[in-house]
């Protein structure tokens, strides 16, 4: 191997180790007290009606802390009458995870709400790396039928993107990173949105079709540790559902 290849193969390392969204993707946790779909027309994935530790967090959630950066501070709260997970960032990010078992099969359907309260506020480009900061992501990660991981996010968009939007993001050739834009706009900020994806359209999207793939775990990702920008925002009723509810709704109030 050339001393060129090697040079450009650590960089690579480097500049993923150091992103906080795709350090991510390196790391593998034991399999423990995994969330199993019970054959209900949904399932809660994420249940904020009660509080848990999150440092350390039970068995079966992580919450994800990057190098070089705090992670985003996290609090469980009634917001307009919602339990809620409160998350605030200022030049910060973290990742907070549960291992599920969700078949794309049955469940092809992801909902959520959620509330951006401070959105992040930047000169930099949300679309470039140096940007890549957002209020509010979910991360998502999957294993198809032959056992392959693959990982996406689903973010709101802070200046650029809107819905509907992708976004890839990629690194010394090594990684293409997708993002699909679910909602955005300081027109849709501060009130209560409830959104809905197929997650198995976007799955198809990507990678091609779903049967057999799973999806594997899920969780909250907020981040200005790019910017240096703050933000706060919160979640609430996270399900995987097997049939769609309708089109997303406006339950500002």
């Amino acid at each position: 191997m050339s001393v060129r290849r090697v040079i450009l193969i650590v960089l690579a390392a480097i500049v993923v180790a150091g992103t906080a969204g795709y350090f991510y993707l390196t790391q593998e946790r034991p399999r423990v007290n995994v969330l199993l779909a019970d054959g209900s027309d949904s399932v809660v994935l994420m249940d904020f009606t009660k509080a848990i530790a999150t440092n350390p967090p039970p068995e079966g959630w992580y919450h994800r802390i990057f190098k070089r950066h705090d992670p985003m501070e996290i609090s469980f709260v009634t917001k307009d009458g919602r339990p809620s997970l409160r998350l605030t960032t200022s030049d910060s990010g973290s990742i907070f995870a549960r291992q599920v078992d969700i078949p794309l099969d049955s469940y092809p359907y992801l909902t959520w709400e959620w509330f951006i309260e401070q959105a992040v506020v930047s000169e930099l480009d949300e679309r470039t790396v140096d940007g890549d900061d957002h209020p509010a992501r979910l991360w998502l990660r999957f294993e198809d039928a032959s056992g392959k991981h693959r990982a996406m996010e689903i973010i709101w968009g802070s200046q650029h993107l809107k819905k509907g939007d992708w976004k890839y993001l990629t690194f010394y050739y090594v990684l293409e990173f997708p993002h699909y834009t679910a909602n955005g706009g300081a027109e849709n900020e501060r009130k209560w949105i409830r959104e809905e994806v197929s997650l198995a359209d976007l799955y198809k999207h990507l990678w091609g079709e779903p049967e057999g793939a799973r999806l594997i775990e899920i969780g909250i990702f907020c981040d200005t540790d790019e910017t240096g920008a703050q933000s706060i925002a919160y979640f609430s009723d996270i399900r995987a559902s097997k049939r769609a509810a309708g089109a997303p709704d406006d339950q500002s109030n």
